[in-house]
């Protein structure tokens, strides 16, 4: 009994502290060098050193716009001080893409100045789709563009988690991508 309790004990830690260095470093990672960055919401510091760093160009905000709310105008006041485009796009991690939003989503992967910084709350499930999306797009097989839904990243689809959603989204898009159509728009100009 002591025994299972230490290992379910060291498990919790473990589990613990993995979130812990991932969301405390803002979940910030590179998709590719020079034109895709993922991460959480940064606020306006995490936001200004994201630029000076990387030379962020746009950023898209799948957590949708929250005019009075701190770190969105903070972001979105930093952003326009350096002439870095900001779109918001608000997605459910909970929720499927429908064609619409998953078309308005591909436009921006495509046509956003880069680099790009996509971020969402955590960003584990509505960035870690935009990014397999992107992977996907830039010509990824669905295994490798399924790596950017990871636990590594924070995304946990697992005991009734309906992030599964993103999941789903992603395996749709493999779907018509043989078409390049998605919603009537084209997918590669």
């Amino acid at each position: 009994m002591r025994a299972t309790g230490w290992v379910i004990l060291t498990g919790l830690l473990v589990i613990i502290g993995a979130y812990a260095f991932v969301h405390g470093r803002g979940n910030f990672h590179e998709v590719e060098n020079g034109v895709l960055y993922r991460s959480s919401r940064l606020g306006a510091d995490g936001l200004e050193n994201a630029i000076a760093r990387y030379g962020i160009k746009s950023v898209l905000n799948l957590c949708g716009p929250q005019p009075g709310v701190a770190w969105y105008d903070g972001e979105v006041q930093i952003a326009r001080g350096h002439g870095v485009l900001f779109r918001d796009l608000a997605i459910s991690a909970n929720q499927a893409l429908d064609p619409m939003q998953l078309a308005e989503l591909l436009e921006v992967l495509r046509d956003a100045p880069k680099p790009l910084l996509i971020h969402c709350r955590a960003g584990s499930d509505r960035t870690g789709l935009a990014c397999a999306l992107f992977v996907a797009w830039r010509g990824g097989s669905y295994l490798e563009a399924s790596e950017q839904l990871g636990l590594y990243y924070g995304h946990f689809p697992y005991l009734g988690s309906k992030s599964e959603a993103m999941d789903l989204t992603l395996a749709r898009f493999f779907e018509p991508v043989s078409s390049q159509r998605v919603a009537g728009r084209s997918l590669i100009r």
